[in-house]
């Protein structure tokens, strides 16, 4: 089981919890949007997350008026200095909108050739071969003598650059910061301060039904802290 938590940005409340099957976190994110949304009654302003969570099939169900704020798995690798990165890769191509082309490392153009692999949705991109053959990358960035090629997702490679472009602001970068800062204190109090950590039940009822108990001390030991006991019977008894 995976179990997926999201909390405010505030007070670090959880807002939506969930056990599900999937053993990682890839096409999770609009359901817990959706979630939440029916958990505010209002959709999100933001929702921040690591790049566990990118699938632009995923992200497309997200409301367009969300903003998400998410690395690519690219973004990731580079602030991730143990990992290696591929020279050249596609996203170290250039893309120019206005002439419909991709621009390589070494400032040369990627003309568009038309659908690529019969898909409507694919546009494939290729460099002139003469050109690739002499550029001193040639075996590396590619081996075929008829010049590079990139293809370009129509859709989705427009939410990808929007995307990036988003996570790469100022406004965007604190809020990144802020949630690796507080990512792990929900899931830190019910294995440490609740001595939850295993489930006891099993199957996703089960479980879902364990980490609404969790999630649900959770709250209250935080609303405790924030606002204090008298005030919090007080509000209690007013309800």
């Amino acid at each position: 089981m995976n179990c997926q938590v999201s909390t405010d940005k505030k007070h670090g409340l959880i807002v939506n919890s969930e056990a599900v099957s999937q053993n990682n976190d890839l096409n999770q994110l609009s359901g817990q949007v959706k979630q939440c949304t029916e958990t505010l009654g209002k959709p999100p302003a933001e929702v921040v997350s690591d790049a566990g969570y990118f699938s632009l099939k995923d992200i497309e169900k997200v409301p367009e008026d969300v903003k998400v704020i998410m690395p690519g798995r690219r973004q990731a690798q580079k602030e991730n200095k143990k990992t290696e990165l591929e020279p050249f890769g596609k996203e170290e191509f250039s893309y120019d909108k206005e002439k419909d082309v991709y621009i390589c490392p070494e400032g040369k153009i990627l003309e568009k050739k038309g659908f690529a692999f019969g898909s409507e949705e694919k546009v494939s991109y290729k460099a002139v071969g003469k050109e690739c053959r002499e550029c001193k990358h040639f075996g590396k960035c590619t081996t075929c003598k008829d010049g590079r090629r990139v293809v370009r997702m129509v859709k989705q490679e427009e939410l990808k650059e929007r995307l990036e472009e988003i996570y790469h602001e100022e406004e965007s970068q604190k809020l990144y910061k802020l949630r690796k800062e507080k990512v792990e204190l929900q899931f830190g109090h019910m294995k440490r301060n609740l001595g939850a950590g295993q489930f006891l039940l099993r199957g996703r009822e089960g479980v879902n039904a364990e980490l609404s108990i969790l999630s649900t001390c959770f709250n209250m030991a935080r609303m405790i802290t924030i606002i204090g006991v008298p005030m919090l019977i007080a509000k209690f008894n007013s309800m």
